[in-house]
């Protein structure tokens, strides 16, 4: 008969991995770093059009840096 503490040991000694569709750690991972280039990217664009170009550059440089996760 297997009792609470038996499970207890059991669970501690092997570890568990949740179903495939639930293991999405890297995916997130890649879309939020994905999301930060866009909005970078967004900023860039405005930051250009009023005639901030030093912060565009700055901003784009971030950009690059978040970029280089996606790889």
């Amino acid at each position: 008969m297997i009792t609470r503490a038996d499970r207890a040991e059991t669970a501690e000694d092997e570890p568990s991995v949740g179903e495939a569709d639930q293991n999405s750690a890297v995916d997130l991972g890649r879309l939020t770093w994905l999301g930060t280039v866009v909005a970078c990217l967004i900023a860039v664009l405005i930051l250009v059009l009023q005639g901030y170009y030093g912060y565009a550059a700055v901003t784009f440089a971030v950009a690059v840096a978040a970029g280089i996760n996606l790889l």
